[in-house]
């Protein structure tokens, strides 16, 4: 009876409780998979705007078959830290991993699913980087960590800038602290395109080796690796990769094979509707010049009476074809280019080869160059020409006019008004520059005169050392900006973008801007062409820069503004505008004098010099500025446009 009543216990008991899962199946069953991944690398992988896992990295990962049954936990982390977590344990898998013969001894990698090359981002302007071992001397924004870095460390002088994510290294670049972004080319444009700055900047590859991606286990971890390669093989089979790869990369696979057979036809279509149409251009154009022909031997008819009244003026005045060929010319312009015979068809190209003629009959009706030339006949004369396009009564434009006047004797009196005024101005500058060259010349020669005597001084050597070049710098820069202003050098003008011009300069000064935590404020006005020469406009533009930082040594808040003022449309206005101490109205009417200076270590030629040079350009530099209101300088410039650099001449 024991027995039986054991045994009913027993049957009982396994009615109300299963049967225990082998252990083997139940911790199969709770395998958890924690993958790493970077969180900030789109379209690779990053974290949504949901705070969900998202990016062609993850979706492989998800759409892997051979991973039923795990329970996958993402952890998006710094790029860096992902891989000190796969060092430690802490992770099972890191999506997205280069593979490198170093990693290769730490972690065991899976088949490459991808392969590319990392690429380089420079601005648009810049066109001096075209391989590698152009990278020399300049600044690298790089992610840490990143397996490009091993490239960077075979160039010599190269310069690296480190950041947690390949975004926040753009930015580097997009603030000017930069010269050059290397990383993933994927990501490049996914932020360029989001920061709309796709037409600022050049993506270049085909310039590093390409590397494979794979996915990185812990080494001896082969299971996991035998999962994920079979995943990767299916996810080939059944297209799921190809269309991952169209949907967050580019286009990819075999369905884009008819988008691009539709592309090609449109272009063919467009080719020939483009072929028909030069070719009607061509006929019209054939039947146009017969019409211009027409039209100027009419007018030719018509010069005899204007022949009479042109010979009476001064000025010479000359007519001439669209092929050059002088049709009219008066008495005064023979006397000035040498006797010509009509009937000889002279060339205005052969008497005046220096002329902007081409650019005068491209610019039409409306527009007229002027300029100062040398005849280049060995006599030395000067002239000064005005020169226009010239069209008929139908308005068809049928060659150009010129008109010439004598300026020599009258350029010869003002280069000895300038002359007699430079000596003049030279010696207020020497007069001034004595006083300033004498005190670090006392300096030295004090040092000298106890030289035997303190020789053996450990502290008179010290204080040699640092005093010494310190007052033979200071006289170098005094006698260098002197003859700045006695030197005559050729002005280069051309046409230059205005905010770009001010950011060259920023670009110098970023690290002390930053250290001294002073804001920087660009206006969008900025965006214009002036007509200046670059490398002395900087020189003003750094001059103002520094006089401005250290204005704003003891403000509270330090602001520099950079924008644009309304003006004409020949001229453009710069102001900056600083929140410093301001400059008092004594100090405002000295402030362009030479040597006149309120700082310990200036010379007062800083101010001076930058007005030369806005003179120089024609243009005018003022400033408005009160106590503890901060300062703002108006610089005005030629605006850029067709032509300027004839007007230079």
């Amino acid at each position: 009876m024991q027995k039986i009543a054991m045994l009913l216990a027993l049957f009982t008991l396994s009615l109300f409780c299963p049967p225990a899962m082998p252990a083997k199946a139940q911790a199969e069953e709770e395998r958890v998979l924690r993958v790493g991944f970077d969180k900030r690398l789109p379209p690779l992988s990053y974290v949504d705007k949901n705070g969900e896992a998202a990016g062609f990295d993850i979706e492989l990962i998800r759409s892997m078959d051979s991973l039923r049954g795990y329970q996958i936990e993402y952890v998006p982390l710094d790029w860096e830290d992902t891989v000190a977590w796969l060092t430690e344990g802490k992770l099972d898998v890191v999506v997205g991993m280069k593979y490198t013969s170093t990693r290769d001894t730490l972690f065991d990698f899976s088949d490459s699913y991808l392969t590319a090359a990392d690429a380089l981002v420079v601005p648009a302007a810049a066109r001096e980087i075209s391989a590698i071992n152009d990278l020399r001397g300049k600044v690298v924004a790089i992610q840490r960590d990143d397996a490009g870095i091993a490239q960077l460390e075979n160039i010599r002088g190269g310069k690296r800038l480190v950041a947690f994510s390949q975004p926040d290294a753009l930015d580097m670049l997009f603030l000017g602290r930069a010269d050059v972004f290397l990383g993933n080319r994927w990501t490049a444009e996914y932020v360029l395109e989001g920061t709309g700055r796709q037409q600022d900047y050049r993506i270049r590859t085909g310039l590093i080796p390409p590397s494979d991606y794979a996915f990185a286990v812990r080494e001896g971890n082969y299971e996991l690796v035998n999962k994920l390669n079979e995943g990767l093989a299916r996810l080939h089979q059944n297209g799921k990769y190809e269309q991952l790869y169209s949907q967050y990369l580019e286009t990819y696979g075999s369905f884009a094979i008819d988008w691009w057979r539709k592309l090609v036809y449109g272009l063919l279509i467009v080719m020939g509707i483009v072929v028909v149409v030069l070719a009607g251009s061509f006929f019209w154009n054939s039947r146009l010049q017969k019409a211009v022909r027409r039209q100027t031997a009419a007018l030719a008819d018509s010069f005899a009476f204007q022949t009479t009244v042109l010979n009476s003026v001064d000025n010479g005045i000359l007519s001439f074809d669209r092929e050059g060929k002088i049709t009219l010319i008066n008495h005064a312009a023979q006397k000035l280019l040498g006797k010509m015979e009509k009937d000889a068809q002279t060339s205005v190209w052969d008497c005046l080869p220096q002329l902007p003629i081409r650019q005068a009959l491209q610019m039409g009706d409306g527009h007229m160059l002027e300029g100062e030339l040398h005849l280049g006949d060995g006599t030395g004369r000067i002239v000064h020409y005005y020169l226009a396009a010239l069209s008929n009564g139908a308005g068809q434009q049928v060659g150009g006019i010129l008109c010439l006047q004598d300026r020599t004797e009258q350029k010869h009196l003002q280069a000895r008004l300038i002359a007699q005024e430079k000596m003049r101005a030279l010696g207020e500058l020497v007069a001034g520059i004595a006083h300033e060259i004498r005190n670090p010349l006392t300096a030295i020669k004090t040092f000298a005169e106890l030289l035997p005597k303190k020789l053996n001084d450990e502290r008179f050597r010290r204080e040699l050392v640092e005093h010494v070049p310190e007052e033979v710098a200071r006289m170098d820069r005094i006698i260098e900006d002197l003859l700045d202003y006695s030197r005559e050098k050729p002005m280069q003008r051309k046409r230059e973008n205005l905010r770009e011009l001010v950011q060259s300069v920023l670009g110098l000064f970023a690290k002390r801007l930053d250290s001294e935590r002073i804001q920087v404020v660009l206006e969008p006005g900025l965006d214009v062409d002036v007509f200046v020469d670059r490398d002395r406009i900087k020189q003003v533009l750094i001059n103002l820069l520094l006089n401005a930082i250290e204005a704003m040594a003891h403000a509270k808040d330090r602001c520099l503004t950079f924008s644009v003022l309304p003006r004409d449309g020949q001229t453009v206005c710069l102001a900056i505008a600083d929140s410093g101490s301001g400059i008092g109205e004594q100090e405002l009417l000295h402030l362009f004098q030479p040597f006149y200076t309120t700082k310990s270590q200036g010379i007062g030629l800083g101010l001076y010099l930058s007005q030369k040079i806005m003179h120089e350009h024609g243009g005018e530099i003022d400033v408005q500025s009160e106590p503890g209101a901060g300062t703002t300088f108006f610089l005005t410039f030629a605006k850029g446009g067709t032509g300027d650099e004839h007007l230079n001449h």
